[in-house]
């Protein structure tokens, strides 16, 4: 019998292989439809829970979008009141001015009326006071008037003034102080003396000198306050020292006599004049409290013949003199 010829192996081998590749690729594609079915399935279930909530997001987006167009709206609607609102500040800002304006002019005006009236009312309360002063002056007159004419006939001396010539006083002067009703005698030229010697003790350099003020006193009742200066005659080849201003103050007060004290025959009035040039010139430095006094001292010396000359002095000022001051008048 013959022998069967022995198959070749490495045909079957390859057949083998082919087998196993062909039965894997069978499985692998078996595999990814599987795979791809269930991953089908598993898009398909998702997609409707996806739809749905990209409908609400969708949804949700449009509500935004109205919300958005409504505050656009908003905001435009906004905008307009507040040009509105600007326009009706500037409006209101231009009122106000004017108002203030009008406020102002309005205050001007009732100050100034206020004011009239004040003047009137000044005016008439001033008048009113006259009136009664004069109604009670005319009273005054009036009763003086009846009880005059009840009285006894008398004769009353009346002093006769000559013409009143003024004429500036050159020559001798004594000087008297009338205020608060007394008279004091002002003894100037010692003081003057007093004043000099100072002067001359406490002389140094000229700048020392220069307008420096010194005081001397009391004497009888005065002080003496005065201004030096040093003034160069570069011609002479001299310093003249002078004094340029002075003041003349009481120290304390009541100092003097009354009219009446000062008239009687031992008074200090009477000596000071009878120590003195009858043509000597009595000057009172007059306040305004003593006139009544001055007209009764007026009277005496008129009548004794010693000329007098009055200074007027306003209440308070100082009794003095200086280089451009001016001299006494005597009448």
């Amino acid at each position: 019998m013959p022998r069967p010829k022995p198959e070749d192996i490495s045909s079957a081998g390859q057949d083998s292989f082919l087998d196993v590749v062909t039965n894997i690729v069978g499985i692998l594609i078996i595999l990814v439809m599987l795979v791809g079915g269930r991953a089908r399935k598993v898009i398909q279930d998702a997609l409707p829970a996806q739809n749905e909530r990209v409908a609400a997001l969708a949804e949700e987006v449009d509500g935004l979008d109205q919300k958005v167009a409504l505050a656009e709206h908003e905001v435009e609607e906004l905008a307009a009141q507040a040009r509105t609102v600007a326009t009706a500040a500037a409006f209101a800002g231009e009122a106000r001015l004017q108002l203030a304006t009008a406020v102002s002019a309005a205050t001007l005006e009732i100050d100034r009326r206020k004011q009239e009236t004040d003047a009137v009312k000044v005016k008439a309360a001033e008048a009113a006071a006259r009136r009664k002063e004069l109604e009670t002056e005319i009273e005054h007159c009036t009763l003086e008037a009846e009880g005059l004419a009840h009285l006894p006939a008398t004769t009353k001396e009346v002093l006769a003034y000559p013409t009143p010539v003024g004429r500036t006083v050159n020559g001798e002067e004594v000087h008297f102080r009338l205020g608060e009703g007394r008279i004091a005698f002002i003894p100037i030229e010692d003081l003057f003396e007093l004043a000099k010697s100072q002067t001359r003790r406490h002389s140094g350099s000229i700048a020392d000198l220069a307008s420096r003020i010194e005081s001397v006193g009391p004497v009888q009742g005065f002080s003496l306050d005065y201004v030096i200066e040093a003034k160069v005659d570069q011609a002479r080849g001299q310093v003249l020292i002078r004094s340029r201003e002075w003041v003349v103050r009481p120290v304390g007060v009541g100092n003097g006599e009354t009219a009446e004290e000062a008239l009687s025959p031992r008074s200090r009035f009477r000596q000071v004049l009878s120590a003195v040039n009858p043509e000597t010139t009595v000057t009172l430095w007059c306040y305004p409290d003593s006139f009544e006094a001055y007209r009764t001292i007026r009277e005496d010396l008129h009548r004794v013949g010693i000329p007098t000359a009055c200074r007027p002095m306003p209440e308070g000022a100082p009794i003095g003199g200086s280089t451009e001051g001016s001299k006494s008048v005597v009448q």
